[in-house]
């Protein structure tokens, strides 16, 4: 029996919430630290405080209301930055792209399905597991690319495709799945279900295109509060996975959509994103991927070897699939195979959405076993992957002149750079005017922004110049138009700066200590004159 049962609901929940929240975010940085993924910590705590092992916390009706709104959230947050619409619409461009991943995903799809329905003999079991086994997610391989030094290389690039087209494919046919559970499956009901999913689908397209964002820019600029349109967002979304619900289509897949749709407009807005970024990541996602192990039955025998069952299912038959569609792309056999395998961000969500829908398609041993193997799929793939692309691999084309140089660079860390360069730095209290000056002199086109030590945002010389004379006098810096703030830690390598801008197109990151307090600034150029510098003294060392 979990603890505090016999206090009223309202103040049990409090507790429950307090422990899973403080406990979540424990777990994800204990594996974060070790180098594994983060979320399957959280996973891990929640299944160990709740039912599935410990039973301290209970999966009150409050709890499971954080877990819902989390998923819609994290599903909104990764409709946002996942899927860069010109980056998306190059995909669905490339005939061979589209083809060779939607066959990837049908094969995988199938073989799972097909497996699974033999071995529990329920359709929409197999199908859930099918779908969710089968898929990968854009948000967890983009963050690996970018580790590994791959996200903007040819082979990068094709993975990353191959991977958005197969979660796109598995989203829609969750949501065509889910609309038809309960029904009589007929052609007619099939064609019925399918009639009006497209128009759900066209419906939010339309609602987000010609409805949100316009009135969205309208509340802005008539009332010039970013706490406004924040507060109106958050309805927004409430209320469009409410009418979501009752008309059929699945509240989180809204929310997925409509990120999607607000994309340029968040990104021209990085201080409201960020706003958002830290709600999400800050609140509900660590009780979101918590509640995935608090809704975990008791944990047996049976239901480990059925969740080992279908993560080896799901890693020998997507990671072959991978393999086999390398040459189609030209890239390296097994680096595909283990890149479009990778999980832990939609699937996790259409998981918990089968579970908890109000039709539930699936029931808890099967959502147990079924989470089980995807957190093992979620470890197992990043780390074979890994195995194929070392991180930051700079090599071939350069020659061996510019791995001496990489190599010169790695050996120093942001800490050891920073501290033989200024601190560009303005306090956000402070005129714009005076931060403006002091750009100017040290020849800078950003400055981080702190409050007290602890940096914020960061300002750019390019939103100043865009300001008059008189709101450049009378406006303070965090009334000026900022962005989000890179922060990096003392011991990063520096050879990893260069990624980080590269990938972040924001010339200065702020070094931070354990604490998150501001150790100094390094600015792009700064890394580059390292770089001409290591370059000339290989040159030097090499003259006769």
């Amino acid at each position: 029996m979990a603890i505090f049962t016999d206090l009223p609901l309202a103040v049990s929940s409090l507790a429950y919430l307090g422990i899973l929240l403080i406990a979540a975010k424990l777990g994800e940085e204990a594996f974060r630290k070790v180098g594994l993924i983060p979320f399957v910590g959280a996973i891990l705590v929640g299944t160990l405080l709740g039912p599935g092992v410990f039973n301290v916390v209970d999966a009150v009706p409050t709890i499971t209301l954080f877990v819902s709104l989390g998923i819609n959230f994290l599903l909104f947050i990764s409709g946002a930055e996942e899927f860069e619409a010109d980056r998306l619409r190059g995909v669905f461009a490339r005939r061979t792209t589209l083809l060779v991943a939607l066959g990837q995903f049908a094969i995988r799809f199938l073989a799972i399905t097909a497996i699974f329905y033999f071995l529990f003999g329920q359709a929409t079991v197999a199908l859930v597991i099918g779908i969710v086994a089968g898929m990968s997610s854009a948000g967890p391989l983009s963050r690996l690319l970018t580790d590994t030094g791959l996200a903007r290389t040819d082979e990068g690039t094709a993975i990353f495709s191959q991977v958005v087209v197969i979660e796109v494919a598995a989203v829609v046919l969750f949501s065509f799945v889910i609309d038809l559970a309960g029904k009589a499956v007929t052609a007619l009901s099939i064609a019925v279900t399918a009639a009006e999913l497209a128009a759900a689908i066209l419906g939010v397209v339309a609602f987000g295109r010609y409805v949100m964002v316009p009135l969205l820019e309208k509340v802005e600029s008539r009332l010039k509060s970013r706490e406004v349109v924040f507060a109106v967002i958050i309805s927004i979304l409430l209320i469009a996975g409410f009418i979501g619900q009752i008309t059929g289509f699945n509240a989180a897949i809204v929310a997925l959509f409509l990120g999607f749709l607000m994309q340029k407009f968040l990104a021209a807005r990085p201080v409201l994103m960020e706003k958002l970024r830290a709600f999400t990541y800050g609140f509900f996602e660590p009780l979101f991927f918590a509640g995935l192990g608090l809704y975990f039955v008791r944990v047996t025998p049976a239901l480990i070897v059925t969740g080992l069952t279908i993560f080896g299912v799901a890693l020998a038959f997507d990671s072959a699939v991978g393999a086999t569609s390398a040459g189609f792309f030209h890239v390296d056999r097994w680096r595909n195979a283990f890149g479009t395998i990778v999980n832990g961000g939609v699937d996790a969500a259409l998981l918990v959405s089968a579970f908890t829908a109000g039709s539930a398609l699936i029931g808890g041993f099967i959502y147990s076993a079924t989470a089980m193997g995807i957190a093992l799929l979620s470890l197992t793939a990043p780390l074979l992957f890994r195995r194929r692309a070392q991180l930051v691999s700079i090599d071939h084309e350069a020659g061996t002149q510019k791995k001496v140089v990489m190599q010169h660079l790695q050996s120093m860390t942001a800490q050891e750079i920073c501290k033989t360069l200024p601190t560009v730095a303005v306090r956000d209290d402070e005129p714009v005017k005076d931060a403006f000056m002091k750009l100017l002199e040290f020849d800078a086109r950003a400055a981080v922004v702190v409050r007290g030590n602890m940096p914020i945002a960061t300002l750019m010389l390019r939103d100043v110049t865009g300001l008059s004379r008189k709101e450049m006098a009378g406006m303070k810096v965090s009334e000026a138009p900022l962005a989000e703030v890179t922060r990096v830690l003392e011991d990063e390598p520096g050879l990893n700066l260069t990624t980080m801008f590269r990938e972040t197109n924001v010339p200065i990151v702020a070094v931070v200590d354990e604490d998150g307090r501001l150790a100094g600034t390094i600015l792009e150029r700064e890394i580059l004159r390292r770089l001409a510098e290591s370059l000339e003294e290989q040159e030097d060392g090499a003259a006769p």
